[in-house]
């Protein structure tokens, strides 16, 4: 079963599926099919909100969804090393673009392994470009292709597009995945998916 994975690293939610996924590529016939996409864009596209301001005036909800759920699903899948990020919210443009382009030249399974680990276990302030492209360079992650390619038109135009595309096939946030036409959102309905899977 292919999987379309609708992220951005921007979303901690989305780090969490991340850290879940090769478990579930190993052990079910399921393969994710990465799709990076800007959270923002998908927000404004669908008027859509980050739930800290949305929920903003339901402080039991924030604290129920941001702290139980978050606390759980951690301890479901043995995730230890998640951190907060310090200089949350970041602008992941910039990480997003380099993720298009590490697709297209072929080290995508490590450049999203940095960067999910800068973000999201060692608070890095990756959208700032200096030092996004000292993290890239300390982990040799072909620092100077990727500063390069996210200026490329056709990068930057791929995004958008993928943020478009998403949004026409239903998804307001993300995580979101895609089995053909049918979306489950949020990082808990990857149960759904392995029950599909299982049945």
């Amino acid at each position: 079963m292919n999987v379309d994975f609708i992220f951005d690293f921007a979303s901690p939610n989305s780090y969490l599926c991340y850290k879940t996924i090769p478990k579930l590529e190993k052990n079910y016939n399921i393969k994710f099919n990465y799709v990076p996409c800007l959270l923002g864009g998908i927000f404004k596209l669908t008027n859509n909100q980050a739930p800290m301001i949305a929920f903003g005036e339901i402080p039991n909800k924030i604290k129920y969804e941001n702290e139980t759920v978050f606390n759980r699903f951690m301890l479901e899948h043995n995730i230890d090393d998640f951190k907060m990020n310090e200089h949350f919210p970041l602008n992941t443009l910039l990480l997003q673009r380099g993720a298009i382009a590490a697709q297209k030249n072929g080290f995508f399974d490590h450049y999203i392994e940095i960067i999910m680990r800068g973000m999201w276990e060692e608070s890095l302030k990756l959208d700032d470009q200096d030092i996004f492209h000292a993290f890239l360079e300390k982990n040799d992650c072909h620092a100077s292709l990727l500063i390069q390619e996210v200026s490329n038109d056709e990068i930057k135009s791929e995004l958008i597009n993928n943020t478009n595309q998403a949004v026409e096939r239903g998804a307001f946030g993300v995580p979101t995945f895609f089995i053909n036409d049918e979306m489950f959102f949020g990082k808990e309905s990857l149960r759904e998916i392995k029950d599909l899977v299982s049945s």
